[in-house]
């Protein structure tokens, strides 16, 4: 039997249209367009005023987004799944990488936990939310065929960017669980979830030439610049701290075994690492969302797989 597919208001479409657009939101965005949607068509006639209705049903409020932010997008997968297997999605990772507000709030949350060693607390979760393919078309969950503006070069080069982050985010781990055996003082801010693993944009750049097969030498600087450029705006990848950052940020002891917070001065952060080498980015939300099997295909820890949360009508 043929599921019914109810069509979306006109309030409903032009959220979906901003989302797409955007490709990915953080929830408190989201929200924001979802209350200024509302109050749009706040004084509209949206009522259908040609005399005509659709079937037996009466006159649709095209202003209707539904009871609440959730049940709107409850209603927009109700109609997304059946006829495109797209939906949207919703993860919850740590708060978007700032040089200033983002040192800011995870100052903010500056609690310890009784090991000794600074708690999730610190790095605060958000959600985001996008348009996620749910299609088990096992070749895009393997080889990391995203629906993306990048050509095959690209989505080559994109596969290779994942491993490598990846990869760097597990051998961090690995010196983490080193440094606890080993009875080190030193401590690192770890977001509870996501990836840790970061890489300059040089280091990015020049993965270009590690491209083997059909792919080898197809990628000029200026076509991995803005291949970047692509999987940053489309919520692939997001800006990451400096691994230099963070590493002075959560050494509180001195040598003589006092804290930091008992000195006047506060340590001081290393510029030029970032300006000679260009911005740093890890793994982004919508990469979780859509090859989050691909990712723990290349290594990424089960454990630090995001939430996936759900929206139904």
């Amino acid at each position: 039997m043929t599921e019914t597919i109810h069509p979306l208001t006109n309030s409903q479409k032009l959220f979906l249209q901003r989302l797409l657009v955007a490709h990915v939101l953080t929830d408190e965005k989201a929200k924001d367009l979802y209350q200024s949607i509302q109050e749009k068509f706040a004084n509209v006639n949206v009522n259908n005023d040609d005399g005509e209705t659709s079937g037996d049903d009466d006159d649709v409020d095209q202003a209707y987004m539904g009871n609440d932010f959730e049940h709107c997008l409850g209603i927009i997968n109700a109609s997304l799944m059946p006829a495109f297997n797209l939906e949207i999605g919703t993860v919850s990772l740590p708060a978007p990488y700032s040089p200033d507000g983002g040192k800011k709030l995870s100052q903010e949350n500056d609690d310890e936990d009784g090991g000794g060693r600074k708690s999730s607390s610190t790095s605060p979760l958000i959600k985001y939310h996008a348009i996620v393919n749910r299609s088990n078309d096992d070749v895009a969950k393997n080889y990391a065929a995203a629906r993306t503006a990048l050509g095959p070069h690209e989505l080559a080069y994109f596969r290779k960017v994942l491993e490598k982050l990846v990869e760097c985010g597990n051998e961090f781990l690995e010196t983490q669980q080193q440094q606890q055996q080993q009875g080190s003082r030193k401590r690192n801010r770890i977001a509870i979830v996501g990836c840790i693993g970061a890489l300059n944009k040089m280091d990015l750049i020049n993965l270009r030439t590690e491209l083997e097969g059909p792919h080898q030498d197809k990628l000029s600087i200026a076509q991995t610049e803005m291949a970047l450029e692509i999987m940053e705006s489309e919520g692939w990848l997001v800006p990451a701290a400096p691994p230099g950052e963070e590493d002075g940020d959560d050494d509180n002891h001195n040598s003589d075994g006092s804290d930091d917070d008992e000195q006047p001065k506060k340590r001081k952060r290393k510029p030029s690492r970032k300006s000679l080498r260009g911005a740093y980015f890890s793994i982004g939300p919508r990469t979780f969302m859509e090859l989050g099997e691909f990712l723990q295909n290349c290594g990424f820890p089960e454990e630090r797989m995001p939430q996936s949360i759900l929206h139904r009508s």
